[in-house]
C-alpha cells in the first residue's frame, strides 16, 4: 500500500534511493530506453515542486495502474492488450507500492533555478568517479553525498543572505 506522503509544494533538492528486486526504466514515458535504474542506485536532483516530483517517482519506480497513452504502442509490442498494467515492473506485485526511498529532500525556497543547477553541476563534478549517468549515482556515495549537498545548499543560501 502506498503511504501517503506530506511533500511540501515548494522547490526542493533531494536525494533518493530504490529497493526494487529487478531495474526498472528511468522515465516512465520511455519504457523502450535501455537506461535502467536499480538498487544499486542513489538520484540526486532538483525540483520547482518537491510533492509533484517525489509523487512522479513512485509512479515511476512502484505499481503502475496504467501507462501513458504515447507509449501504447510499445506496450501492444511487448505483449501487453493495452497499459492497464496493473503491476509493479520491479517485482510484479499487483498491490499500489512504490520502490523510492526519500534518503533526503530539502526544501531551497531561497535558491534560484540558477542556484539549484549549479549545485547539481558542484555535486557532478565531486563525485564524477560516482556517477552511472545523469543524475544517478552508485548508491555507496551516498554517504558522502548527502552531507555535500547539504553544506552546498547552507553556503547558497548565505551568499543570498549577504
Amino acid at each position: 500500500m502506498i503511504k501517503k506522503m506530506d511533500f511540501a509544494r515548494s522547490p526542493g533538492m533531494y536525494v533518493l534511493s530504490f529497493n526494487m528486486e529487478r531495474p526498472m526504466v528511468y522515465y516512465q514515458y520511455r519504457p523502450q530506453s535501455n537506461r535502467y535504474v536499480d538498487s544499486s542506485m542513489i538520484k540526486v536532483g532538483k525540483c520547482k515542486n518537491i510533492k509533484t516530483r517525489m509523487g512522479n517517482y513512485m509512479k515511476t519506480y512502484g505499481y503502475r495502474e496504467y501507462e501513458p497513452p504515447p507509449t501504447e504502442q510499445y506496450w501492444i509490442s511487448e505483449g501487453f492488450k493495452d497499459i492497464r498494467l496493473q503491476r509493479c515492473m520491479g517485482c510484479d506485485s499487483t498491490e499500489p507500492h512504490h520502490h523510492a526511498i526519500f534518503e533526503y529532500i530539502q526544501e531551497v525556497n531561497a535558491l534560484t533555478e540558477q542556484d539549484r543547477v549549479d549545485i547539481e553541476g558542484e555535486i557532478k563534478n565531486s563525485f564524477r568517479d560516482a556517477n552511472i549517468f545523469g543524475e544517478y549515482y552508485h548508491k555507496e556515495a551516498k554517504e558522502d553525498l548527502i552531507p555535500f549537498l547539504a553544506k552546498l545548499i547552507v553556503s547558497y543560501e548565505k551568499k543570498i543572505s549577504l
